[in-house]
């Protein structure tokens, strides 16, 4: 990114330059007047981008089903920013989204050192049902933990053999210091 700008996962410098992220980054404008319901986060604009937002607005008009998958490493409490993904999360499935959240708990055993029981514990208590507290409803979503999906752990190593370790970095913002 020009002048040592910095996005990843977890942080970003600060930034008013909205539209060249948006093209840098290939995203598309929220136009919120085409969405049906919008949330509040549409409304305010604080929810301005998107990659594929027409696909899924696509199926919701075609009553065809889309799903939403999001996830949480159940190593610390839960805070504003996650409640501001699970707002959207929550409207995604008042428009009829499948919802899936994935708790990464094998991801904080090998990087934080979070026993599975403490995870499990955490992700339960401290996540999922905060979640449920702000409107995501508990009949329909799934959650499921790395530790329990063998399967999806062996698709994980097979994709992640796939990504060199200049990509990784790239992706999460990673270097030889991290």
């Amino acid at each position: 990114m020009a002048g040592g700008e910095r996005i990843d996962p977890w942080s970003s410098d600060q930034t008013h330059d909205y539209a060249r992220l948006i093209e840098q980054f290939g995203l598309g404008t929220v136009d919120p007047s085409v969405l049906p319901n919008p949330g509040m986060l549409h409304r305010r604009g604080i929810v301005f981008a998107h990659r594929d937002l027409d696909v899924v607005l696509g199926c919701m008009q075609r009553s065809e089903p889309f799903g939403v998958l999001t996830g949480l490493m159940p190593s610390g409490r839960m805070h504003l920013g996650h409640s501001m993904v699970i707002d959207q999360v929550r409207w995604f499935q008042e428009q009829g989204a499948d919802i899936t959240v994935t708790v990464a708990d094998l991801e904080a055993l090998a990087t934080r050192g979070t026993s599975l029981k403490d995870g499990r514990d955490t992700a339960i208590n401290e996540y999922v049902h905060n979640y449920a507290a702000l409107g995501l409803d508990p009949d329909v979503t799934n959650v499921y933990f790395q530790s329990s999906r063998p399967a999806v752990q062996r698709l994980a190593f097979t994709l992640g053999r796939r990504t060199n370790l200049s990509e990784f970095e790239a992706i999460y913002g990673f270097s030889g210091g991290t």
